[in-house]
């Protein structure tokens, strides 16, 4: 399988059961039962580790037997020289193999790998990578191709693991404001966050309390006169109808983000638009992952909404002509932008602005 095939014919439907498992954790084990394919039979497990108690209250394993599962539980978890902590120095959302933890001479010589990683053909090189942490949590994907897959298709699974990376890690944060228990009053009351389900001329068709009173306020968001979803200013409106355009024509699973910032108080939140099978084909759920005024931007005061877009794009692997492409936006005010990115971060290179985003990021 070629990258170019994995986007085509694989990435859609993982990214439905992603997204679905945001809003639904029993659907996990969904996704990642949709990993073996395109990672050729590999196994693997997704860690949910709590911060405060240094424990992992939840995992969800995947493609193994259930022998080695019931072995795991039961002795091998005890002697796993891959301590979750660990991972806490790794860069984040950086696909890395195993050995950046522990050496490949040093795996070799344990119980763990020898009883129980190398009868299930486990490369101590299998890959990881971080896709959350914030002071209560971290969570961490590991995938483990067969030994002989992961020598010949090395390169094609990191890349497969870093474009789905950013995406686990938005379906983490919606996860995270997403209701256990729907709440009685449609898809949108399930949200702690903003939440609003629009229709493809953009008319909002059922809003929560905190989306209502974000549109009351207007400060990003605004309903005009023939009730349809507006952006507060030009760079917004545009950026959102991108993203409602992505959903609804290009038939992605989600559009953006979107970063907003009021030029009256200075605050940032960033908007979301997924289409899920769950919801009716007319409709798109659109969420504010951040709230105003809670401190979460990832980037600098000085950088420009338009800005922040396009360090986002860059940070999700996007060339400058598909975020030009994305967002509605010619190839010279793109390349402007970036200009004024590469002067604000005193690098010279998108690479050396990518570095440095995610340095900050880390």
């Amino acid at each position: 399988m070629t990258i170019s095939a994995f986007v085509a014919e694989e990435l859609p439907a993982l990214l439905d059961l992603l997204y679905g498992a945001a809003l639904d954790g029993d659907q996990w084990p969904l996704f990642l039962q949709g990993l073996m394919k395109p990672f050729d039979g590999a196994n693997g497990i997704l860690h949910f580790f709590d911060i405060e108690t240094q424990t992992t209250p939840l995992a969800h394993p995947f493609g193994l037997e259930a022998e080695y599962l019931i072995g795991y539980q039961e002795h091998f978890a005890s002697c796993n020289p891959y301590p979750i902590q660990s991972f806490a120095k790794l860069p984040f959302l950086h696909v890395v193999p195993a050995t950046t933890v522990l050496s490949r001479e040093e795996a070799l010589r344990t119980e763990f790998y020898n009883d129980w990683m190398k009868p299930q053909g486990i490369s101590p090189d299998h890959l990881g990578c971080m896709v959350h942490k914030d002071t209560q949590q971290m969570v961490i994907l590991a995938i483990a191709p067969k030994e002989k897959q992961l020598e010949r298709n090395n390169d094609r699974y990191v890349k497969q693991f870093e474009i789905l990376a950013p995406h686990i890690k938005r379906a983490v944060t919606l996860s995270k404001v997403s209701r256990v228990d729907p709440v009685p009053g449609g898809l949108p009351a399930q949200f702690s966050c903003a939440a609003m389900l629009i229709s493809q001329t953009r008319a909002v068709k059922a809003a929560n309390p905190p989306a209502e009173n974000l549109l009351r306020e207007g400060l990003f968001l605004t309903v005009d006169p023939l009730g349809k979803l507006r952006g507060r200013d030009s760079d917004i409106q545009s950026a959102l109808v991108a993203a409602i355009d992505a959903v609804f024509v290009r038939r992605d699973p989600f559009g953006g983000p979107v970063h907003c910032r009021s030029l009256t108080t200075g605050d940032r939140v960033s908007l979301i638009v997924l289409k899920l099978p769950m919801i009716a084909a007319q409709m798109a759920l659109v969420l504010v992952i951040a709230q105003p005024g809670n401190g979460a931007s990832r980037f600098p005061e000085q950088f420009t909404t338009a800005e922040a877009r396009l360090a986002d794009a860059l940070l999700n692997g996007q060339s400058l002509a598909e975020f030009s492409e994305h967002v509605g936006v010619s190839i010279n005010t793109a390349r402007k932008q970036l200009a004024a990115l590469f002067a604000k971060t005193g690098t010279n290179r998108q690479a050396a602005l990518v570095a440095w985003l995610l340095q900050r990021n880390s």
